[in-house]
């Protein structure tokens, strides 16, 4: 019998700013997707363990209580993670040191359009 494949289409996003979160979850479902939202990476972890199986986490740098940085240092501890694909959205100047986090599947760098969002989780979920 062959194994089952499952196709998770639902998105993780991580962000502080409100509008931001509330705009890109928006335009997220608008494109079809299930959206689970997180106000920063300690909400992100905790909802890990209890939604569905994100195809990619859509993760800001810069956030209060944990930062996307310590996040994805965390994320290396949980059951799961080599399931789960990141693209680091962010305006700061470190952005780049989170290339090589073995989840990170790229960087988008703020601001960003609709469009290049859409490329990317179009590519990567």
């Amino acid at each position: 019998m062959p194994a089952r494949v499952t196709t998770h289409k639902s998105i993780l996003v991580v962000e502080d700013s409100v509008n931001a979160r509330e705009a890109m979850a928006f335009l997220l479902r608008e494109a079809g997707r299930t959206v689970v939202e997180a106000a920063d990476g300690e909400d992100a972890l905790a909802k890990l363990d209890v939604v569905e199986r994100p195809c990619l986490i859509l993760l800001d740098l810069r956030m209060p209580r944990m930062d996307g940085f310590e996040f994805l240092r965390r994320l290396k501890d949980h059951p799961s993670a080599g399931d789960f694909s990141v693209l680091v959205m962010s305006a700061h100047s470190q952005v780049s040191a989170t290339e090589h986090h073995p989840r990170v599947v790229g960087t988008l760098p703020k601001p960003f359009t609709v469009d290049m969002l859409l490329s990317w989780v179009n590519a990567h979920c």
